[in-house]
């Protein structure tokens, strides 16, 4: 059995398509599988105004009979009455009060239901289905639309159903079903009969709608011209916009290329959803691309799309060159009047606390600059005026660069964001690093303290992320700082100019910090080595150096058999703590050859000299292991020698943890 099923909208918000499509399709699936119908293949379709999906099912809807424990007798029943336990389960298996019976089981009494179904015919639910999942679609915003109780993000116009080519009836919001279909507005027939499933893809094609979205997608791709600036967010939005994309090239006035490139291409991306086009030389032209909802080129529609973006791009050179004209330290000032959160004060007291920071991590002049001047763009023409709050960071560089502040600082006042996203760059510059460790490490403990720390499913000040680029950004320069210090400085300082509302914020801060840290590390290296170190080592620049070493005689088996043997010898002490060592009872060259690497330990300059010793002094161990016997009938010499595996141990404590 084939079905096909189509629901006609009026225009679709973009950010709900894919996921509506998805969701749809799914939704029919799950509930056909669980009314035990058996699904062979599957197809979904979208595009702004229609969601579909093609199905293969069995025409049969398998029969049932199982047997079902319920709760038992004693939880069933309360001085022989029914209780909610028995009537609830009845209810949820759909059966009456009395369609149970009692039976015994290794636990005792226990009530006992058979389901029973008869095989029927997989079409007879289809439509409760369709029309379940269709209710089942989740929006943002829903409304009712006309005189249907039914709610909807957007009205239905129409509804195609078809079970092995013939109408399967359906009602929804008042909109029955039927054979017809809808072409691209304007360009095509709007009543399109379809009396093939198999032919439903090409008959929407010939009537310019390309309903499968990637195909779209694809469509799209392969016409833009060479040197297109592909924004995946962009091409995301723009495929679910259109139903038949036509790529059409617009210009604007040259005169415009002299604004910040990023200016330009926001302009362009936000508000008109066009492409840029570069030239050979990577640097932004004058051109665009549109895409289209239509077959055909327009002249009139390309000269549209040019008078529009003038008045935009015109609209930001004004801001733009207002902006040049700001006193950045009066910005500063103005800071005092933007809140970032009511606990945690105004953007001012937050850049307070953050220059207090960097002071605590012997920040120089140029640092302490940039963190004054980090946030001064916020309150300028293109960011709070504009509202293209992306550019902040890019455009107060811009600006502290055209009133003479140095490289260092205005490189810093851009970078100190960075990593905006996953797999965005680090600062380039150890200034720019500090001034971006500064700033979210006043963030992401503020928040803790405010009782804003991030949830599995809420995080309103990015708190993760910040705190992943405090990592990042500190293991990148190798900070030769604790990640604990870090905490406590910015506790203080926090707690000194704000009220900290949760006790346990610097405890938990901490905590969290550190699993940043090793996610930070297990990018890199492996969890194995990562656990040689963490719990021991809270210094960047330390962690950095140690997993390099480690990660270095990692890739030698002399090394996972120096592991083997620490682990071994540090099971066998759990038996015995002795740790005094008494000379004269050596007399083994097994156990005089320990005594020297315990000697050679004791002189040991750092860690990577400590790996070395014990690396060189492997088969030492292996030695003692192999041909000493620890445990003996004379008590004296046992503790001694487990007094010598407990000296090595004890030499190792706080270097390597195994």
């Amino acid at each position: 059995m084939k079905l096909l099923f189509e629901l006609g909208v009026e225009e679709l918000p973009s950010r709900y398509i894919k996921k509506s499509e998805e969701a749809l399709l799914n939704n029919v699936v799950e509930a056909l599988e669980k009314n035990r119908v058996e699904v062979f293949n599957k197809k979904s379709f979208s595009t702004p105004r229609r969601l579909s999906f093609i199905i293969e099912l069995s025409d049969v809807k398998k029969g049932l009979n199982e047997k079902k424990l319920g709760p038992s007798v004693s939880a069933a029943f309360k001085d022989g009455v029914a209780t909610k336990a028995l009537l609830g389960f009845l209810k949820s298996n759909n059966l009456d009060e009395n369609d149970y019976k009692v039976v015994n089981t290794e636990k005792g009494e226990y009530i006992q239901i058979t389901k029973f179904e008869k095989e029927s015919s997989s079409k007879d639910i289809l439509a409760e289905i369709i029309k379940e999942a269709v209710l089942k679609l989740e929006f943002e915003k829903s409304m009712k639309w006309g005189s249907s109780s039914f709610r909807f993000v957007r009205p239905i116009k129409w509804i195609l159903a078809l079970v092995d080519n013939k109408v399967l009836d359906i009602e929804i919001s008042n909109v029955k079903s039927s054979n017809l279909t809808r072409g691209l507005r304007v360009f095509a027939s709007q009543e399109i009969v379809i009396d093939d499933i198999d032919s439903y893809e090409k008959i929407l094609l010939d009537n310019y709608v390309v309903a499968n979205r990637d195909k779209r997608q694809e469509m799209i791709l392969n016409n833009l011209p060479e040197n297109t600036e592909v924004d995946k967010a962009l091409l995301e939005e723009v495929t679910d916009l259109v139903e038949y994309p036509h790529i059409i090239i617009g210009e604007f006035n040259k005169k415009y290329l002299d604004l910040p490139e990023d200016l330009i291409t926001i302009t362009m991306k936000t508000h008109q959803r066009y492409f840029p086009i570069r030239l050979e030389n990577k640097k932004l032209s004058n051109k665009f691309v549109v895409v289209r909802n239509a077959p055909t080129y327009s002249e009139q529609v390309k000269k549209g799309n040019e008078k529009v973006i003038e008045p935009r791009l015109s609209d930001s050179k004004f801001f733009f060159d207002e902006d040049l004209k700001l006193d950045l330290d009066k910005c500063v000032d103005k800071l005092k009047e933007v809140m970032f959160q009511k606990d945690m004060g105004t953007i001012y007291e937050k850049m307070l606390r953050s220059k207090k920071i960097a002071s605590k991590l012997n920040a120089d002049e140029n640092i302490l600059r940039a963190i004054h001047l980090m946030k001064f763009d916020l309150v300028s023409n293109v960011i709070n005026e504009k509202e293209f709050t992306s550019l902040q960071g890019m455009m107060g560089s811009i600006y502290a660069e055209h009133k003479g502040e140095n490289e260092i600082v205005s490189k810093a006042i851009f970078e100190h964001y960075m990593p905006r996203f996953q797999a965005d760059s680090l600062p380039s510059n150890y200034e720019s690093s500090i001034v971006a460790i500064s700033d979210k490490l006043d963030t992401a403990m503020g928040a803790f303290c405010v009782g804003l720390k991030p949830t599995s499913s809420k995080d309103p000040y990015a708190i993760k992320r910040a705190m992943q680029g405090i990592a990042y950004i500190a293991l990148n320069i190798k900070l030769d700082k604790s990640y604990i210090d870090l905490s406590e400085i910015a506790y203080d300082i926090f707690s000194e100019d704000k009220k900290v509302l949760y006790p346990k914020a610097k405890e938990e801060f901490i905590a969290f910090f550190k699993s940043r840290i090793e996610a930070s590390l297990a990018e890199k290296y492996s969890r194995d080595l990562i656990s040689y170190v963490i719990n021991i080592e809270t210094n960047f620049k330390n962690m950095v150096e140690k997993l390099d070493k480690l990660e270095i005689l990692s890739k030698t088996s002399d090394f996972s058999d120096l592991v083997n043997l620490l682990k071994r010898m540090k099971n066998m002490v759990k038996e015995n703590d002795s740790k005094e060592l008494n000379i004269s009872l050596i007399e083994d060259i097994n156990e005089k050859n320990m005594l020297e690497l315990i000697e050679k330990l004791n002189k040991k300059e750092d860690f990577s000299n400590t790996v070395d010793i014990l690396v060189e002094n492997k088969n030492v161990i292996n030695d003692f292991f192999d041909n000493v016997m620890i445990n003996t009938d004379d008590e004296k010499i046992t503790n001694n020698r487990y007094a010598i595996l407990n000296n090595i141990l004890e030499d190792i404590k706080g270097i390597i943890e195994i």
